[in-house]
């Protein structure tokens, strides 16, 4: 699960606006991926879902995909960095200023 399908598989229409929002500021942004960790901990201690089990739910999904991608970031080509993180088409459409910035977003300066 990827970071677009973490923010989509949140049940609730008007917290998965609030994650959609705060994920989309982090990928225009300068923050790295520790910053995107850090900011969804914060949306998710700062949100309350409707049932435990969806709390629940989204944690361990969350956790799950802190592993794989933020935890893992040494471990992935550029281009697995670009689809963990949704970041392909602010690839594809960014100059080259919008290219370093992804780089050093996804931790991959050369």
């Amino acid at each position: 699960m990827n970071l677009d399908e973490l923010v989509n598989s949140v049940p609730e229409t008007e917290l998965k606006e609030s994650l959609s929002r705060w994920v989309g500021e982090w990928k225009q942004d300068d923050q790295d991926i520790e910053g995107l960790a850090y900011l969804i901990e914060k949306w998710h201690g700062n949100f309350w879902f409707q049932d435990k089990d969806s709390y629940n739910k989204f944690h361990s999904e969350f956790q799950n995909f802190k592993n794989a991608a933020v935890d893992n970031i040494s471990g992935l080509t550029f281009n697995e960095r670009l689809y963990w993180f949704g970041l392909f088409e602010a690839w594809e459409s960014g100059n080259g200023t919008t290219q370093m910035r992804l780089r050093s977003k996804l931790r991959a300066n050369a």
